[in-house]
């Protein structure tokens, strides 16, 4: 047998709460590629592109362990351009969608938000 519900305001879902900025900062900076490019666009004030940043991520996160043949040639290209799309249909949305970062998709340019600049400054 079911219960009875007595209260209508019962059926109703919780109100969801929106996710504090502490959160949202460690969201954003939970991924290496992602704490890469925050680095990058703080160091680098002006607009950047998808290409430099993918290169600069990629050499960022090499392996230790791939040594010196790795680091140049096909298998840092391969690298870069996985790097690339990652950051192309991942991270940079995620970024962009937590206003942390300009992205525009037609021409690839990147620049950082004053949003961006506070969450790199939480670590």
């Amino acid at each position: 047998m079911l219960p009875l519900i007595s209260e209508p305001e019962s059926l109703t879902a919780p109100a969801s709460q929106s996710p504090s900025e502490t959160d949202v900062a460690l969201e954003l900076l939970a991924d290496r590629q992602r704490r890469a490019v925050l680095e990058y666009l703080c160091d680098h004030e002006d607009e950047t592109t998808l290409s430099d940043l993918a290169e600069y991520v990629a050499l960022e996160n090499r392996d230790e362990s791939s040594g010196a043949l790795a680091a140049t040639g096909d298998a840092l290209f391969g690298t870069r351009r996985r790097v690339e799309l990652s950051l192309r249909h991942v991270h940079l949305p995620k970024l962009a969608a937590a206003d942390a970062i300009d992205y525009d998709t037609d021409t690839n340019a990147v620049s950082l938000r004053e949003r961006g600049t506070d969450v790199l400054a939480r670590i």
